[in-house]
């Protein structure tokens, strides 16, 4: 069974946050914005290091993203299909597959560590959100792929079941992070495939913020209380007056940002490390950090430090322009022949990771190299890219059911 035709947005009608040169812009002005605010008592008071952060950053993003743009010059604007199938059987086969495979380790952390920590707002025992349960690390990108998955299925119900099983199972476990994570990714990837106009995904868009900025602000409250928040994440008297959810967004945000700067400022490098890989291990396996002096130092809030932390850490200046070429370069890569419209569960991914790099280094960990493996291994499993004269020519015959989500 296969579904309707998809036709592959080209990459000119595709919202800000799915070119990767704008979100990256975009993504460096909120931080900068939110650490303008200094809402924390230790935050950074200096604020020219940060803009000359960006702008080195930016340079050597442009540099990689243009180095591939003109390697691959040619291949711009080429797109080897125009349209693609899904195989709506192997589609719900894999997402019955990974439903099934989340199962044994739900089971097995409820049988380990009793009740997940959601239950302990409602007063019952259950452990924290930091120490409950095991094998997460699989966990998580499981239940993201299967909530991503499950819209691409024409049957209302089942898109129903499956998002509302990932939905439930990331909200039990406390995964407020990774449930934002996993809602960016799914708005990237229907602003990807979806046929609406820019206006109407933009409304969608909004519509999401404001929603999932509310439903989060009463999940954090009870999640944290507000002194617990406040004293956390060191909020000066003047700030402590603002809704929560302000508070919340400019702090984490800010935070993350502050803590860079205070690496750069602070830190004195000795010879290189390795610690970015770190996260790329099962926790169990990680060893002992060799910059822990700097990371529990008393300026450094919360443990947040931006994607570009480690690599400054690790090979000082060099190591934030080579983690930013990297990052142009494989964002050169996916604006060639419209590869994020080709291959929108892959790049939804990447995306996601560059929306997130305010606060960490999503592209270098465990979790996300898994989803990346389940997306890849998804996209190639069961979307048929239809062949160019195939594609109009489907296109043609079948105008009146081409989908529009």
């Amino acid at each position: 069974m296969r579904s309707k035709v998809f036709q592959i947005r080209r990459r000119s009608s595709l919202p800000f946050y799915c070119n990767p040169v704008l979100l990256f812009i975009f993504v460096w002005l909120v931080m900068l914005t939110s650490l303008w605010f200094k809402i924390t008592v230790v935050s950074y008071p200096n604020f020219s290091l940060p803009v000359l952060i960006f702008v080195a950053s930016l340079l050597s993003f442009l540099l990689g993203y243009y180095l591939i743009r003109g390697l691959y010059r040619k291949h711009v604007n080429s797109c080897a299909s125009a349209c693609y199938q899904i195989e709506v059987t192997r589609l719900r086969r894999f997402n019955l597959i990974l439903a099934c495979a989340a199962l044994p380790i739900i089971i097995y952390n409820y049988v380990v560590s009793g009740l997940p920590p959601f239950f302990g707002f409602f007063g019952l025992d259950a452990k924290s959100v930091n120490s409950y349960g095991r094998l997460e690390q699989l966990l998580a990108p499981i239940l993201m792929s299967l909530f991503v998955n499950a819209f691409l299925d024409v049957s209302a119900k089942r898109k129903a079941f499956y998002a509302i099983y990932a939905f439930s199972w990331m909200l039990f476990y406390g995964a407020r992070g990774g449930i934002i994570f996993m809602l960016f990714q799914a708005l990237v990837a229907l602003s990807i495939r979806t046929s609406m106009s820019k206006k109407k995904i933009y409304l969608i868009a909004l519509a999401s913020v404001v929603c999932g900025g509310v439903f989060f602000g009463v999940f954090g409250n009870y999640r944290t209380t507000n002194a617990i928040l406040f004293a956390g994440m060191r909020i000066k008297p003047e700030f402590q007056e603002w809704p929560t959810i302000y508070v919340w967004i400019i702090s984490y945000i800010s935070t993350a940002l502050s803590n860079l700067c205070w690496y750069v400022d602070l830190a004195r490098f000795d010879h290189a490390t390795w610690t970015f890989s770190y996260t790329l291990l099962p926790s169990f396996w990680v060893p002992e950090n060799p910059h822990v002096a700097m990371l529990t130092s008393s300026n450094i809030v919360d443990g947040t430090s931006t994607y570009l932390a480690s690599y400054f850490l690790d090979f000082s200046y060099f190591g934030i322009f080579l983690a930013n070429l990297l990052l142009g370069i494989a964002s050169g890569i996916a604006s060639v022949a419209n590869r994020i419209g080709r291959n929108f569960l892959f790049w939804s991914v990447f995306l996601s990771c560059m929306g997130f790099i305010f606060f960490w280094d999503f592209f270098a960990t465990l979790s996300v190299i898994i989803l990346f493996s389940i997306q890849a291994t998804a996209q190639r499993y069961f979307i048929q890219r239809l062949p160019p004269r195939r594609s109009f020519r489907k296109l043609e015959e079948n105008a009146p059911e081409l989908s529009t989500l």
